[in-house]
This record gives structure tokens, sequence and C-alpha cells, in this order.
């Protein structure tokens, strides 16, 4: 009779541990899945900041370059102006170019 009993105990107990364990499954799941979607929602964000800063950083490149270039071109012009200021008779190359259109019009 005990070991009947003993035999009950421990069937309902195994039930019970296995009612557990599945339990326990089911929660560790939902963690991983919630867990998933967070790594996947930061995983593209940190895609979207990387895009957003090679954006950024090409258009400052771009008017690094602009800027570069618009300097060059003003040092040119000074330089022109300074040399006909100076008593040269060379015109700057613009500048003459639009005197023998105008002679033309």
């Amino acid at each position: 009779m005990v070991l009947k009993e003993e035999l009950v105990a421990c069937s309902r107990s195994k039930r019970n541990l296995s009612q557990r364990l599945c339990e326990t499954e089911t929660n560790m799941l939902a963690i991983i899945t919630k867990y998933q979607e967070e790594l996947s929602l930061a995983t593209t964000h940190e895609h979207r900041v990387a895009d957003e800063y090679a954006q950024v950083y090409a258009e400052k490149e771009a008017r690094g370059r602009v800027i570069d270039s618009l300097h060059q071109e003003a040092t040119i012009w000074m330089d022109r102006f300074a040399l006909t200021l100076n008593g040269s008779q060379e015109l700057p190359r613009p500048l003459g170019n639009l005197y023998c259109h105008s002679d033309l019009d």
C-alpha cells in the first residue's frame, strides 16, 4: 500500500514537473522571440544610422570640394585683378571674353 501511494505521488509529481517544464519552455520561447524582435529592430536602426552617416559624410566631402574649387577660383580672380590694378594690360580672361562678346553685339 505504501509503495502504491508513493507511486501515485511520484506520478503526480512527474506530471506537475512536466507541466512546469512545458510552461517554462513556453515562457523561454516567448522571451527568445521578444529578444529576436528587439535585435532585429536594433539591427535595422544600426543600418539606418550607418546609411545616414555615410550620406552626411558624402555631402560634407562634396561641400568641401565645392568650397575648395570656389576658393581656387576666387584666388585666380584676385590675382588677375591685382595684375590689372597694377597696370597690366591683360584683362582677366572672363572679362576679356565679355568685352569681346559685347563688341560683337
